[in-house]
């Protein structure tokens, strides 16, 4: 059990001592108040961990306290102690935000219980809290690895700059994301964001769609003063891309009324190397050098392993809040499985892992790929698993210094180089480090 901070409101001074022995006694600290008002005073100055408030008490009542401690921002979980007959002021108390209630009298191990549950379900919004606040801080793309500080830095580089982008990436990186974060700290925020599936236009009607009709203005003409984003580029008819070309070239499109005007930044995105479709005969190589102002490539999981535990807890606090349950805490164990995976959906099959762990449908040690995850591992597995994710936490501490890295792990460079070549999960350093 972790001590917690208790405040506890009772105007009955005896009934407060008693109440205050028997929470210190589990280890907790208490703070005894006999009024609201003071409790209240308190809480803004300091917040305590759990709220503990007899219901009925002359002044600020237990509901008043509430209410305020809710409008000062106070997060922390009350519990209110009621008389019989109070029941219906208590289910008033809990459509406010009451944690819980006791109905007088009532067992000691009971309110102890109550009391635990309060600061298991604090604990968790805090975390929920702590989550978001970070993901805000870090713009989206989480995590503390080289090649997401690298990504973060060169998002925000892109986003004022008048330039194209193609954003290359596997499924499930975060392609879509990358190009609403390049339009919303671009000059064109204020504008729409339009988004085309290259692979989803109709066969018949496709030209309609994008460049529009006598009634209807195209989804390109839509992104005026905004930002459009063609997903799977290399999937777009080799029919329209001559079009397409022309009011990139041009930034016009042709309507009822004549030519008209269109200001927009295109962000292009692809799971595969452009040039390849263009080796392919599916893409236009002219189409190409219009669009790739900038090409952006996005790192997979398996490239940043050290970032997995991170990105799992976000997804884990999200799906929480979404199906009101609690967050799970995520064990040694849950962590080397995450790690010793390859992911090949990537975020969404992350994602989608952490929906079913919150739910209680699946561990992350205990997928179908469970062998794949670390799950009956022997021991020299572990070991070069774990060995691997400490070089790859240095490397990135040494920004892929090789000579650096090895001074620090106590190795001589060239053995840390032929570990960095035989593991698969120091894949990303192979061409990285220097």
């Amino acid at each position: 059990m972790t001590p917690a901070r208790i405040f506890v409101v009772e105007d009955d001074p005896d009934h407060l001592d008693s109440l205050c022995d028997l929470i210190a006694a589990v280890g907790h600290e208490t703070v005894p108040f006999t009024s609201g008002a003071e409790a209240l005073a308190a809480a803004r100055q300091d917040p305590p961990a759990l709220v503990l408030t007899d219901l009925r008490m002359p002044g600020m009542d237990g509901i008043a306290l509430l209410s305020a401690l809710v409008e000062a921002g106070c997060s922390a979980p009350v519990v209110l102690l009621t008389g019989h007959g109070d029941v219906s002021h208590a289910v008033q108390a809990m459509q406010l935000g009451a944690e819980d209630f006791l109905e007088k009298p009532y067992a000691a191990e009971h309110l102890l219980s109550v009391i635990a549950r309060g600061l298991k379900t604090g604990r968790l919004k805090a975390e929920v809290a702590r989550l978001q606040n970070r993901l805000a801080e870090q713009g989206d793309f989480i995590g503390d690895s080289r090649p997401i500080a690298e990504l973060r830095a060169r998002l925000r580089e892109l986003a004022p700059l008048e330039i194209d982008v193609v954003v290359t990436g596997e499924t499930g990186t975060g392609k879509e994301l990358a190009a609403r974060l390049l339009h919303h700290r671009g000059k064109r925020a204020e504008g729409p964001f339009v988004v085309v599936n290259c692979a989803t236009l109709p066969d018949s009607g496709a030209e309609q769609v994008l460049f529009g009709t006598v009634d209807r203005p195209g989804l390109i003409l839509q992104a005026a003063g905004g930002t459009l984003f063609l997903d799977q580029i290399e999937s777009l008819s080799l029919a329209l891309q001559p079009k397409l070309l022309r009011v990139l070239q041009i930034r016009m499109v042709d309507t009822p009324e004549g030519a008209q005007s269109v200001d927009f930044r295109c962000v292009t995105a692809t799971t595969a190397p452009l040039r390849e479709a263009i080796r392919d005969g599916r893409l236009r190589e002219d189409l190409y050098y219009r669009i790739a102002g900038y090409e952006l490539t996005l790192p997979a999981l398996r490239q940043i392993p050290g970032d997995l535990a991170q990105l799992f807890e976000h997804f884990l606090a999200a799906a929480a809040a979404r199906h009101g349950r609690d967050v799970p805490e995520v064990g040694f164990q849950d962590r080397k499985a995450l790690q010793a995976h390859h992911w090949p959906g990537n975020l969404h099959e992350l994602r989608l892992v952490a929906e079913r762990h919150v739910l209680g449908l699946e561990q992350p040690r205990s997928r179908p790929e469970a062998g794949e995850l670390g799950l009956g591992q022997n021991l020299r597995d572990l070991v070069a698993n774990f060995e691997a994710q400490e070089i790859a936490r240095v490397l990135d501490r040494c920004r892929g210094n090789t000579e650096a890295a090895a001074r620090i792990l106590g190795l001589p460079r060239r053995t840390l180089n032929d570990k960095i070549a035989k593991s698969p999960l120091l894949q990303h350093w192979r061409d990285t480090a220097r």
